[in-house]
């Protein structure tokens, strides 16, 4: 089961999900059970697999693929670890993921019901198509909405459903739960 069917994100950005959340750098003991983080893309060869499963392309990745594939990950985790804003680490972030979103160029193309999309160039890498969601998202201004857990030992990528679109942790039951937990014994520790 694909991560964005496993936690129901729409399907209009599913893959920009999908691919983001490839890199579990989760590490938190949970019931006395350990987490253990996990990289999808860690080889050329599972690259492939992820994209063949995710109806991108069926034949093999070269290692610059693989390569491009990884920075264009690492750039989109990036601008979403920071989230829009006008600090200068987003501005960073932002100009990083300009730079890898050239290798990747998408043009104007008919969708499904005859609704114009962006679509990877021809002879460019279908990953393109994570970047028209990303894209897509911006302009539907949902992308607010799209955000990296702040925990340390978490970092997931997750869509943000509430009302008003503040909502701060992947899980208020997990990672809040957790940093609420221990900021309180730090105060606690410090106030003696």
């Amino acid at each position: 089961m694909r991560l964005s069917e496993k936690y129901d994100v729409p399907e209009r950005l599913a893959l920009l999900y999908d691919f983001v959340n490839s890199l579990d750098r989760r590490r938190y003991v949970e019931e006395g059970k350990p987490h253990v983080g996990s990289d999808e893309l860690a080889t050329a060869a599972q690259l492939s697999a992820w994209m063949s499963a995710h109806s991108l392309q069926t034949r093999a990745v070269s290692a610059r693929e693989h390569e491009s594939a990884l920075r264009l990950r690492d750039r989109l985790r990036d601008f979403l670890r920071g989230g829009p804003g006008e600090d200068g680490r987003a501005t960073e972030a932002a100009n990083a993921l300009g730079e890898i979103a050239a290798a990747f160029p998408l043009v104007v193309g008919m969708g499904q019901n005859g609704r114009v999309s962006l679509q990877p160039q021809s002879g460019s890498s279908s990953l393109g198509l994570v970047l028209a969601q990303f894209f897509a998202l911006d302009a539907w201004h949902d992308l607010h909405r799209l955000k990296m857990c702040p925990s340390d030992e978490c970092e997931w990528v997750f869509f943000d459903r509430s009302k008003p679109g503040n909502r701060r942790w992947c899980s208020s039951t997990r990672c809040g739960n957790r940093e609420k937990t221990r900021a309180y014994r730090e105060r606690h520790r410090s106030s003696r």
